[in-house]
């Protein structure tokens, strides 16, 4: 449980609702991230479930996708394995690839940038990816499908 004692001992008052209004934004910002995040993979799946030439992306994958922020405030599992794809809001070290974002903005940045260039994401320090690449640009190729199908740009 949050300490709000230990959090704003020693402040003035308008330091302690200043810092307490900082931590509120952070949590709001984070949630959302997450949220969002969920909703595009629900979206996937449900993709996935429902059209066949987007599940032959996923015929005969394993794969297991971490995506979290660097300070926990977000966490989201993906794992696809024999043509499903399950979410999980957790945390796990048996993964292929892990995304950390460094906040909820970053996240937010990256899922809804027109052309999600995880390169630049690297140089700004706002991602950094541990494991397999290839993962990563796997999930990039279906993300980036479903965004041009959904505008109406898919060639």
């Amino acid at each position: 449980m949050f300490d709000i004692e230990r959090f704003i001992s020693g402040l003035s008052m308008d330091k302690a609702l200043e810092r307490l209004g900082e931590k509120f934004l952070k949590s709001l910002e984070d949630e959302t991230a997450e949220t969002f995040l969920e909703a595009l993979l629900a979206f996937m799946k449900i993709k996935f479930m429902f059209d066949p030439a987007y599940r032959k992306n996923i015929e005969g994958f394993r794969g297991r996708y971490q995506f979290r922020s660097r300070d926990g405030g977000v966490a989201v599992l993906v794992k696809f394995e024999d043509g499903d794809m399950k979410i999980r809001e957790q945390t796990s070290d048996d993964v292929n690839v892990t995304v950390s974002f460094k906040d909820g903005r970053a996240l937010m940045n990256f899922l809804l940038s027109a052309n999600r260039d995880i390169l630049r994401g690297l140089l700004n320090n706002e991602v950094v990816v541990a494991g397999n690449l290839n993962y990563m640009y796997k999930f990039g190729f279906m993300a980036n499908h479903l965004q041009l199908e959904l505008t109406g740009n898919l060639p």
